[in-house]
């Protein structure tokens, strides 16, 4: 395919096939890797592999214990799912490609049967129920998700490995679908984690694996993110008041 190799897969363990795959890496808002997260956190999880790339940013990462190592993505099985995760992910489209198509590329060979990737989808208002979009690589996979109650997500793209990821899925012949939390615009412009967009998108994957998960922590997550942004815009507001009513305000100075 011309893409250049770069990406090294090192198995710890034998994948048992017959599982899907739940992708989450950084993104907009951080939605795909807290639900990825969330859910090894919950469901509990073997480290299965190591996913070493060029691609990944030049840096050795430095624990607390002062032991550095590189950059690497994780692929972990929980019993009911894989789950592919990293603290980055390559920010070139050539890295993004390479590390996507490996990846699928191994666990293909190992009897992947879906491919389930969490992205954000950000919008400038929310209520306080999110809407969860999903677009699939097949009808079937598509319908699926949409019996749940996502909604399908007609026309646009999906950037980064949240997204193409389930593409490389469908050319080895894997079916997929990338499921999109509606994301507050706030929170993704000042670098912030939406927990509530998380939520509603591993309530679905609970759903979809047939397993109950305590949502709680991301409702306590969400609320403290919201407060901070609701009470930073309603600072700007105030800002912006003063300096109008300043502007009109009637000079005192005696001729």
């Amino acid at each position: 395919m011309g893409i250049p190799v770069g990406v090294y897969v090192r198995f710890k363990r034998r994948v048992d096939p017959g599982k899907p795959l739940v992708v989450g890496l950084p993104g907009m808002g951080r939605v795909g890797y807290i639900v990825a997260n969330y859910l090894l956190e919950k469901l509990g999880g073997l480290e299965v592999a190591e996913v070493y790339s060029i691609f990944f940013p030049p840096q050795l990462v430095i624990g607390e214990d002062a032991v550095g190592g590189l950059f690497t993505g994780r692929i972990y099985d929980t019993g009911k799912a894989l789950i592919f995760t990293a603290d980055t992910q390559p920010q070139s489209p050539e890295g993004q490609n390479a590390v996507s198509k490996k990846v699928i590329e191994v666990l293909a060979r190992r009897g992947l049967t879906l491919v389930l990737a969490a992205a954000a989808y950000v919008v400038p208002h929310v209520g306080r129920e999110r809407r969860v979009y999903v677009v699939g690589t097949d009808r079937e996979t598509l319908e699926r998700f949409t019996s749940m109650g996502a909604i399908a997500l007609r026309g646009g793209v999906i950037s980064g490995i949240n997204g193409i990821i389930v593409g490389w899925g469908r050319y080895y012949g894997i079916p997929g679908a990338v499921l999109l939390g509606e994301t507050w615009a706030p929170i993704v412009e000042v670098g912030e984690a939406d927990f509530r967009a998380a939520k509603y998108v591993v309530n679905l994957i609970g759903k979809f694996l047939s397993v109950e998960l305590d949502l709680s922590e991301l409702d306590e997550y969400a609320v403290n993110v919201e407060k901070r942004i609701e009470a930073a815009m309603a600072r700007a507001v105030s800002r912006q008041e003063e300096e109008e009513r300043s502007r009109y305000r009637p000079s005192t100075e005696v001729m």
